[in-house]
């Protein structure tokens, strides 16, 4: 979660990211997981606002759980986004860092590359989804990430710490047009393009049930796909370890192209698919969706 300005709380999260850099240099990824346990603990003893971000969440995935559930569950949550900020860090400080694990449904991923329509690769704010993806690498064409990007940001990307050749190109969302005319041309060439597919941040929109309730998320990916001829694939990652990673392939589907009265049905079908993919996740790895924030709200 990243602070904007320069008053006294984003110097406190700059202080916060310097001590655990400090510890990743001094003791590795073991020392900052360690150093995680008390920060986490008074985090969720003392900070109401963070019980009711996390609430939106856990209230919809355990519905059952009372009060004293109800706070290891943020807890759990906590500390495992905590474990996600680290192993960013130390992929970037650490000289040989890396983590173990593959990616499943690879072969199926080559063979829709190969079909020379670009693939619209769609994930999620879920597990250790940038360091896995940073493992990404061997496809034939280029892959290219469609995201929101603050250079200036606190809490630094693994690419940013690391300063060497980025794995993949950025494609900026607050850029032109959201970045789409740099996004199609990238399909069009018959390449990768990454997006997320649950944290709408304007543009195209389509309204789907998740966890029982509406909200609102980007359109944006399968009209790419639809206008492009793109495949959509569904890639989710999950931190299985101290240093391993999950990354399968968890659905594909093919947008078509649809006129202006069947277009919202169909982006609603499209979205609603991609809301079920992310709820089975959810049923194996409750723990791993960070959005911190009422996502039904929007």
């Amino acid at each position: 979660m990243n602070v904007r300005g320069d008053g006294l709380g984003a110097r406190l999260e700059r202080l916060g990211h310097s001590i655990f850099y400090g510890m990743l240099m001094l003791a590795g990824q073991p020392g900052a997981y360690l150093l995680l346990w008390p920060v986490i603990t008074t985090y969720v003893l003392c900070s109401r606002k963070i019980h009711r971000l996390t609430a939106t969440y856990l209230d919809r995935r355990f519905p059952t759980h009372g009060r004293l559930a109800r706070w290891r569950d943020t807890h759990l949550i906590l500390l495992n986004f905590g474990r996600v900020l680290v192993d960013r860090a130390w992929l970037g400080l650490r000289r040989g860092a890396g983590l173990e694990g593959y990616l499943e449904g690879r072969d199926e991923l080559e063979a829709l590359i190969g079909e020379g329509r670009g693939l619209v690769l769609l994930t999620a704010h879920v597990g250790n989804w940038q360091s896995a993806l940073a493992h990404i690498g061997g496809f034939k064409v280029p892959i290219n990430s469609l995201m929101h990007y603050q250079e200036e940001a606190v809490a630094k990307h693994f690419f940013d710490l690391r300063k060497k050749t980025l794995p993949f190109r950025i494609i900026k969302s607050d850029g032109f047009m959201g970045g789409l005319v740099e996004a199609t041309g990238a399909l069009q060439r018959g390449e990768v393009v990454t997006i997320m597919g649950d944290r709408y941040a304007g543009g195209l929109a389509t309204e789907v049930n998740f966890l029982g309730a509406g909200v609102r998320m980007p359109a944006a990916p399968y009209s790419l796909a639809a206008a492009t001829g793109s495949p959509v694939a569904v890639v989710l990652a999950a931190k299985t370890g101290r240093r391993s990673y999950r990354l399968q392939l968890r659905a594909v589907f093919r947008p078509e192209p649809s006129d202006r009265e069947n277009r919202r049905r169909d982006m609603e079908k499209w979205a609603g698919r991609f809301a079920g993919v992310l709820e089975g996740y959810l049923e194996e790895y409750p723990y791993q969706w960070y959005n911190f924030f009422d996502f039904w709200s929007q």
